[in-house]
């Protein structure tokens, strides 16, 4: 079997668990993440999915969810809470200047983030229906 054919599952899968992360499909099922990195895990380790390339997009999915206001608050936390285990993995991968600043630039929006309050489910709604009107 080819590697492509013995990652395709994978990938598929890892990117599926990325969708209902950064939508929050499942707010209220945390383990979502710890299967998501695990995923990303086997991904590096045992196929041809380069580390690097997982551990920055976990990181970015993290944080980006965490940041999104539309999304409930105890969803963003929980990714916020999480985006330090693949900025570690990024830190052990940065074997050259090049990654070590990417790293460096990503410690730093991690630390400097800010979590604003989510907008309240009534407003969205509300929002949406004052934009139908309008058309």
């Amino acid at each position: 079997m080819s590697s492509a054919l013995h990652e395709q599952p994978y990938l598929e899968s890892w990117c599926w668990m990325s969708r209902q992360i950064r939508c929050a499909m499942d707010p209220d099922e945390p383990r979502l993440i710890e299967h998501y990195l695990a995923e990303g895990r086997y991904l590096a380790c045992c196929t041809a999915t380069s580390p690097w390339m997982v551990a920055e997009t976990s990181f970015r999915l993290l944080l980006d969810t965490a940041t999104d206001v539309a999304l409930p608050w105890h969803w963003r936390s929980l990714c916020l809470d999480q985006a330090w285990r693949p900025l570690r993995e990024m830190e052990r991968l940065s074997l050259c200047k090049c990654r070590l600043k990417r790293w460096q630039s990503y410690t730093w929006q991690l630390a400097i983030c800010e979590l604003l309050p989510s907008i309240p489910l009534i407003e969205l709604v509300q929002g949406f229906s004052d934009d139908q009107d309008t058309y």
